[in-house]
Parts: C-alpha cells; structure tokens; sequence
C-alpha cells in the first residue's frame, strides 16, 4: 500500500514528519525542504522502517537533548539520487550500521525511481543536470539516459 499518493500540488513533508516523531523530533530547520514529490513514498517507508529501531533504542536509554541519539541534518536530491544526512548519538555500532543500511538501500532506490512521478526511473541527464526520470518524464523535460544506466524496478 502507497501511504502517499504522488500528487505535484501535494507537499507531504508535514505528514512525514508528523506521522514519524521519532525519525523527525530532532532535525535542522529547512532539512528537508527540497525533496522531489516522486520519492516521497521511499521516504515514508525508510521512516516506517527506522520509527520502531528508533523507539526501542531509545526505551534502553536516557536520550540527552544536546546529544540526541538520532539527528536528521538534511535530505534532498543530488545528482540525480536522494540522500539522507543524519547523525547518531550512540556507541552502538549494530545500531549505527543497520540504520545506515536501510538509508543506503532507500537512496539506491531512488535510481530505481522517477523523481517526478515515483514510476520506474532511469537516471538521466541535461547538460549538467542530473535527474532520476521515467520515460515519459525523460521525454517531456528533453533529458537523455545516461550510459550504463541499467537499473529498473
């Protein structure tokens, strides 16, 4: 089930970030103010994923304002692809690792995933600009696939 529908004139950062406190709670202002409408869904599902990691660590521990145990600093696009920027409070190296895998495995996805409409995507290119893109997309904004650009859903 898709929790959010790709809408162009829908912005679901709010939802996000009020559906997963735990993921969200502790973030700069502005951390995610660019973030293309067709990965919304791979982020509700990275936050679906990280909330119960996140919530029971926390339940273990006595999280300490300053040194929060888990800081979003920034997610966009780059380059084509989505990144996740994040800090973590912890000497929990299992912890550290396993969240940081399951935001490589949603940022790998983005590749996999236009950024317009959150159909399969191709990264594609511009001049100098970079874009996860379908087909249709690829077309209507005049972008080219890039070499070696093979991956698919």
């Amino acid at each position: 089930m898709n929790p959010i529908e790709v809408n162009e004139e829908f912005d679901p950062i709010d939802k996000l970030i009020q559906e997963f406190p735990a993921v969200f709670q502790n973030m700069d202002n502005g951390a995610i103010s660019s973030v293309p409408s067709g990965w919304y869904n791979i982020l509700y599902n990275l936050c679906e994923e990280l909330t119960p990691i996140l919530n029971e660590e926390r339940s273990k521990i006595t999280e300490d304002q300053e040194q929060p145990l888990f800081y979003v600093h920034q997610i966009k696009e780059k380059f084509g692809g989505l990144r996740f920027y994040f800090m973590m409070n912890t000497e929990n190296t299992e912890l550290h690792e396993n969240i940081q895998k399951l935001i490589d495995i949603a940022e790998d996805k983005s590749y996999d995933t236009c950024q317009i409409t959150g159909k399969v995507g191709k990264l594609c290119k511009k001049g100098r600009y970079y874009m996860t893109l379908s087909e249709e997309a690829r077309i209507a904004q005049g972008f080219e696939v890039v070499d070696g650009s093979t991956k698919s859903n």
